[in-house]
């Protein structure tokens, strides 16, 4: 099962309120898409993404390009912690992942 934590719920609204005001609801709708491909990818094989160099708690996917994603693979679920836009400072990625 993957759940998500509060933190990733926010950032990804932020990013597809981003999206939305940037380049309209198709690419919303593409995009969530591709998230729910990606969660489904994970659920059906947690270990699929590289552990994250900064943390090896957490493993980084990726859903595109620009956007990351970072979750904890435990005995009974997979937990997302956060969906990251990768033009933001990586400072701020490693306070949130402490």
């Amino acid at each position: 099962m993957v759940i998500w934590t509060s933190v990733a719920e926010a950032h990804y609204n932020a990013i597809l309120n981003y999206l939305y005001e940037k380049w309209g609801i198709k690419i919303v709708n593409n995009f969530i898409d591709e998230v729910e491909k990606t969660m489904n990818l994970i659920e059906n094989n947690p270990f699929c993404f590289q552990e994250f160099s900064l943390n090896k708690y957490y493993r980084k996917g990726f859903i595109h390009e620009n956007v990351s994603f970072y979750y904890r693979v435990y005995e009974n679920e997979i937990v997302v912690h956060l969906f990251w836009n990768n033009f933001q400072n990586s400072k701020k990625l490693k306070k949130l992942l402490k």
